[in-house]
């Protein structure tokens, strides 16, 4: 399998990776149903889609989204000490019968590292509470709970931060 960045011309490919995902969720607040304008707009700078590949076809993807967590995730009541400049990661999908290989961590670390060259030193991200594996993977890659509260349109989310 090979990691690659996304490309804009991506966007369908990874539109229905996002679609296919959705519909066969039995709760389907597990996951924010993402427009193809969101989609779209992460394959453009400054921000980053990190895809894994199974030859031609797309397994797997995970985002660095370039907005300030601090403030747009309602993440400025916390007392971080320091001087952060703060990015989220966003959307991270991988098809049924490629879970449990560790993707979803590989693509954490990835995001993280692309985070890291491009100046980032805080990184979110939200969780539906009841994704356990979301949850376990964000928490094993060093990630810490800071709250839960209600995003997108009405779906609860725990958020969580990284001091990279």
């Amino acid at each position: 399998m090979q990691l690659r960045r996304c490309q804009p011309t991506d966007l369908q490919v990874i539109i229905d990776l996002n679609e296919a995902i959705y519909a066969a969720l039995p709760d389907k607040s597990v996951l924010r149903h993402n427009s193809p304008e969101m989609i779209a707009s992460c394959l453009e700078e400054p921000n980053v889609t990190l895809g894994v590949w199974d030859g031609e076809l797309l397994v797997a993807i995970g985002m660095l989204y370039v907005q300030q967590c601090i403030e747009e995730d309602h993440f400025h009541d916390l007392d971080l000490q320091g001087d952060y400049k703060s990015a989220n990661q966003k959307l991270f999908l991988v098809r049924d019968r490629y879970r449990g290989l560790g993707l979803q961590r590989r693509l954490i670390r990835e995001v993280e590292k692309t985070a890291v060259a491009r100046g980032y030193n805080l990184l979110c991200t939200t969780v539906a509470p009841n994704n356990d594996f979301s949850i376990n993977n964000f928490l094993k890659e060093g990630y810490v709970y800071a709250k839960t509260e209600m995003k997108y349109g009405g779906l609860v989310r725990n958020l969580y931060y990284k001091v990279l």
